[in-house]
């Protein structure tokens, strides 16, 4: 007998391969646990080596030994004339054919499982998201499918398959990533990622997402990580038919994680290249723009993700994470570029997050933002770093110009966007502004902060949309939803009590945001509870000390906020108003000249706010009273050019026709000063200290204009009546916030009326 056949004998070649295939099938069920359960990176390799190990030591014991119906004995032992090794062959057969059936079973799992719990089971959604997308209005574009364009796609987060939570970051990355090299395709609308990002952890049909976010084809899939490897799962979908138009599995070093998006993008190119008949070829796929050593990349991933969740203690985290990035790979200009980004965003301003002065946050945001412009002049956020910077300076016209090679390069920027309708705002651009907003909830339908500043815009000419769109943010983030509704019936509808009743529930979801902190400060000083104005927050108390007639106070009090941040235009601006206010017109010239020297010339102030167009006309007083007549003409002038854009935009609010008053007070048309300040009542104007403004000294004697005055006080009289009985009897946060004992003593409760 020769050697093969007595190996075969023996069942030495069925032990070898029933030995081969178990281990091959536990090789893969470690991997499975290990993908879940945490363990070093030595670990599989240690049982690789141990199977490989064991594989001769197999070998040799079926070779030395036999079982026999007595147990098992040495071979040299056994009678072959009683071996049952024929028997023992048979049942190793089918025990092969078990293992292979069990492999195959495996190997079908590992190539089609992901893909259906990936499509079926894990459709991504942010909390609550559902509510706020269902309630878009019925008219708006995108709710019927006839409307969405035939090369349009959305980019879902992937589904963070990794036993470690954490690794959330980088699932989130790598769908971001695809979406910025997606967006680059000419011809194909993208769905921008705030909204994209929303069906994230829930399960919705990929035909109603596709419609929220009025796409054809969604791309979805899942990241499994584990120590130095990972698996990315990914899939084409048709929206409305559900079939799959190419899916792949992708298992790399996770140092190839750049070839990896690579080869995704170019495939899921190819796919749309065929289907949607995008036209080019394979040499004219967007590639992902930069590569970085892994730590930090990783780095890089964890900072964008904070950023991209705003918040105060996110953006500091992420500046952190950053820093690390630019430290381990100073040439990677995504990170310069989002830690200029983030550093810009700490500057202590209502709409931004930290406590940077303006010179702190240029000396840090702009080696960062210049570096990411050196590394790639072609980078969407090195440019949308630029801008934000030139915007805080502020260089509005640097601004305008960085921000809109931004959305060139990126269509889905959607940051850049916000960026640029503030800028317009603030240049006075209006229509410019209003088209933009109205772009980025049509590209971002599910954005909070697209639809909250949508919201302002609209609530001047269209006051139920605003009030429906502010409705729609607050199942998806009640702080904001509660906070444009507030900031809307205070400064739009003058229904101010519940402007306060909406401020007070955003004050308990976020009891330290000043934006919203400012905005429920202002509706308690202009119905006169100043004291509990002084309570919500330490900032802007000069702002009560004027409403109070306490003009003393109140230039103390704008004094020692300029002093914290004597580079901030903002504050440089309010220390101004406040000497014109004090009569102090010299000096007040002195600090407005600083405002201005800022602002491009034939420009209004450097602000957003239409707040600050009176303060341009308290300008224009100061000069007139200092005897520059040309100048305080001018100033009047560019107003005026600016109110008659406004109206022609239907963007023209109650505090903008106040604001005409003032003009056609220095102008001196006295029935100019009622008509204005009556519109701007009829229109929602309720601050009772603009009657004082220096400006009026000409017309405060004036009957009509002393019953104006006199009308806006019984208006907010009435009001405060129902502040009071809100605040005392049907506190809507009683858990969070109480009034101080002396505001509710001797305030009855009205039996049977709700404020709601």
């Amino acid at each position: 007998m020769s050697f093969f056949e007595e190996l075969k004998r023996r069942n030495v070649v069925r032990v070898g391969i029933a030995y081969t295939v178990t281990a091959w099938l536990l090789l893969q069920l470690a991997d499975i646990v290990f993908d879940n359960v945490p363990a070093p990176d030595w670990a599989m390799q240690t049982i690789m080596l141990m199977l490989a190990g064991g594989l001769p030591i197999a070998l040799i014991f079926a070779w030395a030994f036999e079982m026999t119906p007595e147990g098992l004995k040495k071979e040299k032992d056994v009678d072959r004339t009683q071996s049952i090794t024929p028997q023992t062959g048979r049942k190793l057969d089918r025990a092969i054919i078990v293992i292979l059936v069990l492999a195959l079973g495996y190997f079908i799992w590992d190539k089609i499982a992901p893909v259906s719990e990936t499509a079926d089971s894990q459709v991504v959604s942010q909390e609550s998201a559902a509510t706020g997308a269902d309630t878009l209005p019925e008219n708006e574009p995108g709710s019927d499918s006839p409307g969405i364009p035939e090369k349009s796609i959305a980019v879902l987060p992937f589904v963070n398959m990794s036993s470690d939570e954490d690794q959330e970051y980088f699932s989130d990355g790598i769908s971001e990533e695809l979406l910025n090299v997606l967006a680059k395709y000419p011809g194909v609308q993208v769905a921008a990622r705030t909204s994209s990002f929303q069906f994230k952890g829930q399960n919705r049909d990929i035909g109603e997402i596709a419609r929220l976010l009025k796409v054809r084809h969604v791309l979805e899939g899942s990241v499994r990580k584990a120590g130095n490897k990972v698996r990315i799962t990914a899939q084409l979908i048709e929206a409305e038919t559900g079939y799959h138009l190419w899916s792949e599995t992708y298992d790399r070093e996770i140092d190839d994680i750049f070839a990896i998006q690579d080869e995704i993008s170019s495939a899921i190119g190819e796919a749309m290249r065929v289907e949607l008949a995008l036209g080019g070829d394979e040499q004219s796929v967007p590639k992902v723009a930069e590569s970085a050593n892994t730590a930090a990349y990783e780095a890089f991933l964890q900072g964008r993700h904070l950023v991209n969740q705003r918040g105060r203690r996110n953006i500091f985290a992420a500046r952190d994470h950053l820093e690390r990035s630019v430290r381990l790979d100073p040439d990677y200009a995504p990170a310069q570029a989002w830690l200029s980004i983030a550093h810009s965003l700490l500057l202590a301003s209502p709409s931004t997050y930290g406590d940077y002065t303006t010179e702190e946050m240029i000396s840090r945001s702009k080696p960062h933002a210049d570096r990411a412009i050196e590394l790639n002049p072609k980078l969407a956020e090195a440019h949308g770093a630029q801008g934000l910077l030139a915007m805080n300076e502020p260089d509005l016209d640097l601004a305008m110009e960085e921000l809109a090679i931004a959305l060139e390069l990126n269509p889905v920027y959607v940051d850049a966007m916000t960026w640029y309708m503030l800028t317009a705002q603030s240049l006075g651009e209006w229509e410019n502004a209003f088209s933009m907003s109205r772009r980025t909830v049509e590209v971002d339908p599910l954005s909070v902060v697209g639809r909250m500043n949508h919201a302002g815009l609209l609530s001047s000419s269209d006051l139920p949309a605003a009030r429906q769109m502010s409705m729609s943010i607050i199942d998806q983030n009640p702080w904001a939803g509660y906070t444009s509704r507030g900031v809307i019936e205070t400064l739009i509808s003058a229904d101010i009590s519940q402007g306060i009743n909406w401020l007070l529930q955003a004050y308990s979801e976020d009891p330290a945001d000043e934006f919203s902190n400012q905005s429920l400060m202002f509706a308690f000083s202009i119905i006169g509870e100043f004291d509990e104005a002084r309570r919500i927050s330490d900032r802007g108390h000069f702002f009560i000390d004027i409403e109070q007639g306490d003009m003393e106070s109140a230039l103390y009090a704008a004094q020692s906020d300029l002093d914290n941040d004597p580079q901030s235009m903002p504050m440089v601006l309010s220390f101004a108003d406040v000497l014109y206010m004090n009569a102090r017109f010299e000096q007040a010239v002195e600090y407005y000249d600083q405002v201005m020297q800022q602002v491009p010339e034939g420009r209004i102030m450097l602000s957003s706010s239409d707040l600050t167009t009176r303060s341009m006309l308290r300008y224009a007083y100061t000069l007139q009273q200092a005897g520059d007549e040309q100048g305080a003409e001018k100033l009047v002038k560019l107003h005026q050019q600016d109110y008659v854009k406004k109206v022609a935009a239907n963007y023209a609010s109650s505090y903008d026709h106040a604001a005409e008053a003032m003009a056609r007070a220095m102008l001196g048309d006295t029935d100019g000063v009622v008509e204005s300040f009556s519109l701007a009542i009829k229109h929602g104007f309720r601050q009772n200290s603009s009657f004082k403004e220096p400006v009026f000294e000409s017309v405060r004697s004036h009957p009509e204009f002393q019953a104006l005055q006199f009308q806006v006080a019984r208006l907010l009289e009435a009001e405060h009546a129902e502040v009071l009985q809100l605040i005392c009897h049907e506190n809507p946060v009683p858990h969070i916030w109480q009034p101080m004992r002396k505001t509710c003593m001797g305030v009855p409760e009205k039996v049977g009326q709700s404020a709601g």
